[in-house]
């Protein structure tokens, strides 16, 4: 049997263990220019936010064609002083998308560099799920079984 084969099976097994062992990470990237749209991280499981780097502000207003400048500095000043983040905490202004497989696509507009906060399985270098003892014998029997 092929080593990829090998570890297919062993995936499917994994999965139907169903102990997965999940954390939040952060990602930023750069959208593609040629369709807007990032790749997920391989050990993604699901999306809980993107945001843009910058903070929401008043780009429009019925007093001025450059926007509210003064909202731009408040919303910094506010992002700036608040205390006690969490590490995972993302900044900027939330972002709608379309989520295709392990690919976001942003519309028509491209947003520059993005934010991503995913759970996602704990892995080794490889890509590979991180597995006890225990999990690692159940996976051995399956495949033998197979």
């Amino acid at each position: 049997m092929e080593d990829e084969d090998l570890e297919e099976i062993g995936l499917i097994a994994w999965e139907h263990i169903g102990n997965r062992d999940v954390r939040l990470y952060r990602y930023s990237t750069t959208v593609d220019c040629s369709d807007n749209s990032i790749e997920l991280p391989c050990n993604a499981i699901s999306v809980e936010a993107v945001t843009s780097t910058c903070e929401d502000w008043n780009r429009t207003t019925n007093t001025s064609d450059m926007g509210d400048i003064n909202s731009a500095f408040v919303e910094d000043y506010i992002e700036t002083s608040k205390l006690f983040k969490s590490p995972y905490y993302i900044s900027g202004k939330l972002l709608n998308y379309t989520q295709t497989g392990r690919t976001l696509y942003f519309g028509s507009s491209n947003p520059g560099k993005v934010n991503v906060l995913y759970k996602g399985i704990v892995a080794d270098d490889d890509g590979l799920p991180e597995l006890t003892n225990k999990e690692a014998n159940a996976i051995a029997t399956y495949l033998a079984y197979v």
